[in-house]
């Protein structure tokens, strides 16, 4: 490999002399400005195999080495140590409850997402026992790793250390990112399935070597395996590959091996929808009907500025211009293209705000790029300042929302006043953090419940749930009260339980009045605990003890099927 030696160039690019005219004012050095641009576009051959190899219509191929990560592993580290200490300030969430009963109940499948976060949460689990902090860990660990690559992609698009940083902490800084990487949840590891194959994408233009789809296809089939909304970065990338260059690899037989690669790895959930009559697509599409179906295209774009930061608009959407309008971004505009599509295919099927929250990692690197080279041209030392300590200013305004620094309470009033009051449901902001509370109570007033029944009838009783958050509540927190596992009619809870012939005691835990009285003749209040502490407006805990359904619970059962 022949390479040149550059640091004389770098140390004044990155260092530069200051020029002045004759009455001494600072002028703009363009001859400066110039060799920059040039250093940008081709990085003097430092990591290229020879100025001799490269195409003039090729774009440049920054193979850089691995040795130089000091500033993207830091911020990479720092992300791990922002959550480090408050990773297990609150309680478990209700998902977290709801993953760990779905791990034990091992499946290829389940009704409302595929197998990969229970499988985490199940050796979680094993690996660490109860152990919320544990329990988080992984989740953690994603986000740090979806901050490393970014930064790897944005040395790879040609951005210098000043890109570098800028990107890593506009990733560090996103409200959804802090907020999904302090619990175990399934958006934690979808930036970083999006970013990995951003980054291979970049490999395969600026390498050309189609045997980088075979991995593109793994990363593909691991993030179906996390989500069905990775489909939406394949869809992207699609329409990507049709609107440029990149559609010559059509022709070539590793694009469809890429393919064939991604089906292999995301088969065995196939093949479990199949067996189950499809559960997930029947639930995706009512709740695309009853939950997102409200969403307009003014809270879509504006939720953006709100899950991203808005300072961070200012990078993303620089990332755009340099992805289509820029000479530099014009051979990845592939990755603009991703994003715009799946952007509109969001706002057309009216999905969630935080759907289209994995695609920002390369509009970040592109944003980054663009802003560096407008950071070297400014010459102004103290409006730098001014500038660096604004935005930092800014950039920590939005941390007590998103992780668990505060109180609930204490973190909704300081929520209430960032935003001016443009939340008429503040608990919208807080309700993930709300969720992480009061389930051990619940399961207290469950078990006090039915360890005052009779010793025949405690034998065959049945606890209820009245949802998924309730069954893994009791089933996670009730063995030292000697509670059996609760059942429920609510998603994948509905397959782990087959009602036998006849059914004595049912403990309805979480029921409201009206559903027992529908489902049973005889229904007695055991138990009531408040949760206007953890949820203001929530109606009471309630634990009833149930005789005599109205029907055949088997029958019921059936009809009760979430599918």
């Amino acid at each position: 490999m022949r390479t040149l030696n550059t640091s004389g160039l770098r140390a004044q690019i990155e260092n530069p002399t200051q020029q002045k005219d004759a009455f001494g004012v600072k002028t703009r050095d363009k001859a400066r400005e110039k060799r920059y641009k040039t250093w940008q576009m081709t990085e003097l051959q430092q990591y290229v195999e020879g100025p001799e190899l490269m195409s003039a219509n090729e774009p440049p191929r920054f193979v850089r080495p691995f040795g130089d990560l000091t500033l993207v592993a830091s911020l990479a580290l720092l992300k791990v140590l922002i959550h480090l200490p408050i990773l297990h300030r609150y309680g478990y969430h209700h998902d977290e409850l709801y993953f760990i009963a779905c791990g034990e109940h091992f499946a290829l499948g389940y009704v409302d997402h595929p197998p990969l976060v229970p499988w985490v949460a199940r050796a979680a689990t094993i690996v660490f026992g109860e152990s919320l902090f544990g329990l988080r860990i992984a989740a953690l660990l994603a986000g740090g790793a979806a901050v490393f690559v970014t930064g790897l992609l944005v040395r790879r698009l040609g951005g210098g250390k000043i890109a570098q940083g800028l990107a890593c902490i506009a990733m560090l800084i996103a409200p959804v990112y802090l907020r999904t990487s302090n619990m175990l949840c399934i958006p934690a590891f979808e930036p970083l399935f999006w970013a990995l194959a951003s980054y291979l994408v970049v490999r395969i233009i600026q390498e050309g070597h189609s045997k980088l789809w075979i991995w593109v296809g793994l990363v593909i089939g691991l993030g179906l395996l996390n989500k069905h909304s990775m489909f939406f970065f394949a869809f992207g990338l699609l329409i990507a590959l049709l609107l440029t260059p990149l559609r010559k690899h059509f022709r070539s037989l590793w694009l469809y091996l890429g393919g064939a690669v991604a089906l292999v790895i995301f088969l065995p959930n196939v093949i479990w929808q199949m067996q189950n009559e499809w559960p997930t697509v029947t639930f995706l599409v009512s709740l695309n009907k009853n939950v997102m179906s409200g969403i307009s295209l003014l809270q879509f774009t504006a939720g953006q500025l709100l899950y991203l930061h808005p300072l961070n608009a200012i990078v993303w959407i620089s990332g755009l211009v340099w992805y289509f309008f820029r000479d530099e971004g014009r051979p990845y505009r592939a990755l603009g293209w991703i994003w715009l599509s799946v952007f509109l295919l969001l706002v057309i099927t009216k999905s969630k705000i935080y759907y289209l929250a994995p695609a920002y990692p390369a509009l970040l690197a592109g944003g980054a790029i663009l802003l560096e080279g407008t950071w070297r041209r400014w010459s102004g030392v103290w409006s730098k300042r001014i500038a660096i300590s604004f935005a930092a200013l800014l950039a920590l305004v939005f941390v007590p929302i998103s992780v668990p620094l505060l109180s609930v309470n204490s973190t909704e009033k300081f929520a209430h006043g960032i935003t001016f009051g443009a939340f008429e449901n503040i608990y919208e902001v807080t309700g993930d953090l709300r969720g992480m509370f009061g389930w051990r109570e619940r399961v207290e007033a469950v078990a006090q419940v039915y360890n005052q029944l009779p010793v025949g009838e405690k034998e065959q009783a049945v606890i209820w749930g009245a949802g998924y958050g309730n069954v893994g509540a009791i089933k996670y927190f009730g063995k030292p009260y000697g509670l059996p596992d609760a059942v429920s009619a609510n998603l994948s809870c509905w397959l782990w339980w087959t009602p036998p012939d006849s059914v004595g005691t049912v403990i309805a835990a979480g029921w409201g009045r009206r559903s027992v009285d529908r489902v049973f003749r005889y229904a007695e209040l055991a138990a009531e605990i408040p949760l206007e502490s953890v949820n203001p407006g929530d109606s009471p805990f309630r634990v009833w003890i149930c005789r005599e359904p109205r029907e055949s619970l088997r029958d019921l059962w059936k009809r009760n099927r979430p599918w």
